[in-house]
């Protein structure tokens, strides 16, 4: 606050900056800080929920066709945006190799050998049971949504 003094009365006005203004430039930061949180919250919800769908989404990949492990790291990126560690694909590629859901072959291409991945009718039914279970997820969630309002 600035004070202002006359001869006979002094009054406070209010010290107004770039930053302070009449209020509304700290009601706009505030907006935007808020915006920026809740696009990093949705943001890491996003991250989580396909963290949790990676081995689903993976066996539907193989589904389609014979992939290396590069080719899910790029598909993933490339259908649902998200990018994972190629750490994490590799170890949950091998996990599935030990669990049979899918097999790899090597295939040499460019003098260079790759480890090509198929999924198995084992996998195929994990895939089958995973997609009947998010399906009724989905439309139980549907149904309570629709029952509140």
């Amino acid at each position: 606050m600035y004070t202002y003094r006359r001869k006979f009365f002094s009054y406070k006005v209010p010290f107004f900056s770039w930053g302070e203004g009449f209020g509304l430039e700290a009601e706009l930061r505030e907006r935007v800080s808020r915006s920026i949180l809740l696009k990093v919250e949705l943001r890491k919800f996003q991250s989580k929920t396909m963290r949790n769908l990676l081995d689903y989404l993976i066996l539907q990949l193989l589904k389609d066709q014979s992939m290396h492990g590069y080719g899910v790291l790029s598909a993933l990126r490339d259908r649902y945006g998200y990018y994972a560690a190629s750490s994490v694909i590799y170890s949950l590629l091998s996990t599935f190799e030990k669990k049979k859901y899918v097999k790899s072959m090597l295939e040499a291409r460019d003098g260079k050998s790759r480890k090509t991945y198929s999924i198995t009718s084992k996998g195929r039914t994990i895939l089958d049971f995973e997609e009947e279970f998010l399906n009724h997820i989905v439309k139980l969630a549907n149904f309570k949504v629709r029952k509140r309002r």
